[in-house]
């Protein structure tokens, strides 16, 4: 909680009105709750200054804005209200006292994010990024909840040009820094996963001496990291004989919605079992151990919350669907390592498979080779390929009968709906922009 004539000081700008508490901030007028501010931000498509007597009427008990208003709420004006996240989260960093933890890569941030947090969070109060703001925006809003009452915060970075998580890394300063992993992903920013290795590389420059690194060890771009950093400490997972944090015999247990593994470090076995499925969360779920356990949690209570972590949504969630048949709701995003985790996932099922595959984007030049491959990919473990979209239509596929190709949701829909049954899993997938969601959503019983 905090008062407007210290939000005020802290960031320059000038209170109209009385000092009241707050609790909270809200920038999305449709989400705000009682006793929060309102920061009307401005981007170059929209302006919150719009929305600001909606953010009244919706309960807020004061805003903040870049010019002066006319408004029977408490106000602070600043120069920049987006400077003003800054500064307040800058604030909320340097006051904290308790253990920051960062995470990127380009897969699994948020899930790894959750994972993380919910072992640290038992006795001990734990902060984290809200939903998946990870980006310069994202970022600064998680941390103007931060406070002295939590014991650890776990922030997520993403990026999607150079230079960008230096400049989270220099706003979280974290001390333990982790990378999930690089794939291709926002090749059109970073061009190759050599420039995203360098970018994703910067969250282990650390602002102390103190700093412990968790890295990939099956990554290609292991030692560079390893090289880079100015970590006191590092640790790897990874399923490679040399990891600290070795997994092993992932399996995929999907009528109970379980993966389970072996977890091999310190010179111990421990047989782990994840909530949700995904041969990658065997993967996560290792990284996070390295985390709890060097933050003090023992393992048996580690291995307790991995079972009652609750993963986000639209990422491998096995949900009941028409016809008696079983889906795999993968439709938060998609790129080609996160399609070939998903598709990994489904290749020892014994049932009939069918994959629903909407585009990816972000890919740069080289998007229609890699469609095809990943088409390829996906042959060779499922029963029947399902795509739509433009990337996929443009692709120069030989004839083959289980690759149906659509440019309308509805007839994919329609199509669907009359093959699957009992015996089915599907797996829905694409790219966010591609809403694969509405297919998904339609399928479910």
């Amino acid at each position: 909680m905090k008062n407007l004539k210290q939000l005020a000081e802290i960031s320059k700008g000038k209170l109209s009105g009385s000092s009241i508490n707050i609790d909270s901030f809200s920038i999305d007028t449709r989400t705000i709750n009682l006793n929060e501010a309102y920061i009307a931000l401005e981007g170059e498509n929209f302006d919150g200054h719009e929305f600001i007597s909606e953010a009244a009427l919706k309960g807020a008990s004061a805003v903040i804005v870049n010019k002066p208003i006319e408004a029977d709420i408490p106000h602070i004006i600043v120069a920049d209200t987006l400077e003003f996240m800054k500064n307040i989260a800058e604030y909320n960093r340097n006051q904290f006292k308790g253990k920051m933890i960062g995470i990127t890569g380009t897969n699994g941030k948020t899930t790894t994010k959750q994972i993380v947090a919910n072992l640290l969070n038992g006795t001990n109060l734990c902060h984290k990024t809200l939903g998946n703001k990870n980006n310069q925006i994202g970022v600064p809003y998680s941390m103007l909840s931060l406070e002295n009452k939590y014991k650890y915060s776990v922030i997520e970075m993403g990026t999607s040009e150079p230079g960008e998580i230096e400049l989270l890394n220099a706003r979280v300063k974290p001390d333990i820094a982790a990378i999930t992993n690089v794939s291709m992903g926002h090749l059109e920013g970073l061009r190759n996963t050599e420039s995203i290795a360098k970018e994703k590389g910067n969250i282990l420059n650390f602002y102390s001496d103190s700093g412990v690194a968790i890295l990939p060890r099956d990554s290609e771009f292991f030692d560079f990291w390893s090289d880079k950093t100015n970590a006191k400490e590092i640790s790897s997972f990874g399923t490679d004989q040399n990891s600290d944090f070795r997994v092993a015999n992932a399996e995929i247990d999907i009528e109970n919605n379980l993966t389970h593994f072996h977890l091999y470090f310190e010179n111990q076995r421990e047989d782990m079992s994840i909530n949700g499925i995904g041969l990658n969360n065997s993967l996560n779920a290792a990284l996070a151990t390295a985390i709890g356990l060097h933050c003090g949690i023992e393992i048996n209570e580690i291995k307790n919350r991995l079972t009652q972590t609750d993963l986000p949504e639209r990422r491998l969630s096995v949900t009941e669907s028409l016809n008696g048949s079983l889906m795999i709701d993968d439709t938060y995003n998609s790129n080609p390592a996160s399609l070939k985790n998903a598709l990994d996932s489904l290749d020892k099922l014994d049932k009939k498979k069918i994959c629903v595959l909407g585009e990816m984007k972000e890919l740069g030049l080289d998007s229609k080779l890699i469609h095809k491959e990943m088409y390829e990919y996906a042959s060779k473990r499922v029963d029947k390929v399902l795509c739509i979209g433009k990337s996929w239509s443009e692709c120069d596929f030989d004839t083959n009968k289980e690759l149906e190709i659509f440019n309308d949701q509805d007839l994919l829909y329609d199509y669907l709906v009359s093959i699957i049954d009992d015996k089915t899993v599907l797996l829905v997938k694409g790219s966010r922009s591609t809403r694969m969601d509405i297919i998904a959503d339609k399928l479910k019983k």
